[in-house]
């Protein structure tokens, strides 16, 4: 005689499965995501500090250097990670100078989907956070891409609780933050410029810094410009 516990088993078996999926429904891309690393290195960097879109620091200081990045290249983060920390400590918080970030994308592809959610979030002044978060976690990009779920991630795991999850994500899809990744990249490539690199400018005028200048390099063109 067959045994009654078979079919039993296998329909609580299909319950589960069932219930499973009417929670991951009710929860859906809308439900919190595991984070990714570096809130608290991200908030000692840049808490305190004027943002405003791609620029970070004092809107008076003297002197402005931009950084042409790519934040889908592990050599590109790399520089990140060992130059903006410094120039922020040294040169941003004292006001001596800001930082203005821009994407200059290694690929033939201009516009990336990490170029677009860092100007997304750069909407709500978080785009410093933003990319530094996902310079932190460049190894995710390497092994998955820099898929919707990994972006979405990033933007939850930013250490500010007025930014605005859902505006971001509407975000993305704004002409404004496209175009302003095309003229970075225009701007770029009229200078004959390839990313990292930096271009510095003051009261005496501009320098431009090729191939992944050093922090010391960057502090001494702005001696001097400014």
């Amino acid at each position: 005689m067959r045994s009654r516990w078979i079919p039993i088993v296998g329909l609580s078996l299909a319950a589960a499965a069932l219930l499973t999926g009417l929670v991951f429904i009710a929860v859906g891309e809308e439900g919190p995501l595991p984070p990714v690393e570096g809130a608290d290195a991200v908030q000692r960097l840049y808490g305190g500090l004027d943002e405003d879109g791609p620029e970070l620091g004092d809107p008076d200081a003297p002197v402005t250097i931009d950084i042409f990045n790519d934040l889908q290249c592990t050599d590109c983060a790399d520089y990140h990670l060992e130059t903006v920390p410094p120039l922020v400590e040294a040169l941003v918080r004292p006001g001596d100078a800001k930082l203005v970030f821009r994407h200059r994308a290694i690929g033939q592809s201009v516009v990336t989907a990490s170029a677009v959610a860092a100007g997304a979030a750069g909407l709500q002044d978080y785009e410093w956070p933003y990319a530094h978060l996902i310079f932190l976690n460049q190894d995710s990009i390497e092994t998955t891409g820099a898929t919707d779920q990994f972006l979405e991630r990033v933007a939850q795991t930013i250490p500010a609780p007025e930014f605005d999850y859902a505006r971001w994500k509407e975000d993305r899809e704004s002409p404004e933050v496209e175009d302003q990744i095309v003229s970075d990249d225009e701007t770029a490539a009229s200078l004959g410029l390839a990313s990292p690199a930096v271009v510095v400018e003051g009261p005496s005028g501009s320098i431009e810094l090729e191939d992944s200048p050093s922090v010391s390099e960057i502090e001494d063109a702005v001696a001097e410009v400014r």
